[in-house]
C-alpha cells in the first residue's frame, strides 16, 4: 500500500486537492509524504527478508543468520540517516531487539556448531565477519 502511494503520489495528490470529491481531509502534506518515504525505505529491506525465506522450502540457522547480519547493517545505516524522528525511534527500537537476539544467539553453541557445519559456510562466516577480532 505504502509504494503504491508513492508511486501514485502526483494522482493522489490531484485527487485529493480536488474539492467536489470532499477529500481534502486526507491530502498528505510534505511532511507526511517523506515519514512515508522515510517508513518505506525502512519496511523494504524487512519485506525482502520475509519473501527470502517464504521462497524457501525450509529456512535453517545457516540462513537465518546471514540475514540478521544484513538486517543489522542495514538499520545501523539506517540510524545515520535524517529520517523523521519516529521513523528513527522505530528502527532504533528494532536495532535493540536484533542485539537481544545477538546476544542469546552468542551464548548458544547451536547456532555456532549450526554455521560451521553448514556446507556453504563452514568458518568463512566467522572468518568473514566484522566482528571476527572479538
Amino acid at each position: 500500500m505504502l509504494s503504491f502511494a508513492a508511486k501514485y503520489r502526483k494522482a493522489i495528490d490531484a485527487i485529493a486537492a480536488e474539492r467536489s470529491l470532499k477529500l481534502r481531509k486526507y491530502e498528505l502534506d510534505e511532511q507526511e509524504w517523506k515519514i512515508l518515504g522515510d517508513l518505506l525505505m525502512v519496511l523494504c529491506m524487512y519485506k525482502a527478508a520475509t519473501l527470502a525465506f517464504l521462497t524457501n522450502s525450509v529456512s535453517t540457522i545457516a540462513n537465518v543468520i546471514p540475514t540478521m547480519d544484513k538486517i543489522d547493517a542495514l538499520l545501523t545505516l539506517q540510524g545515520d540517516k535524517a529520517l523523521h524522528p519516529s521513523i528513527r525511534a522505530a528502527t532504533q527500537f528494532a536495532k535493540n531487539c536484533l542485539n537481544k537476539y545477538w546476544f542469546d544467539a552468542d551464548d548458544s553453541d547451536v547456532y555456532r556448531i549450526a554455521m560451521i557445519l553448514h556446507p556453504r559456510m563452514k568458518m568463512k562466516y566467522f572468518r568473514d565477519a566484522p566482528w571476527a577480532g572479538d
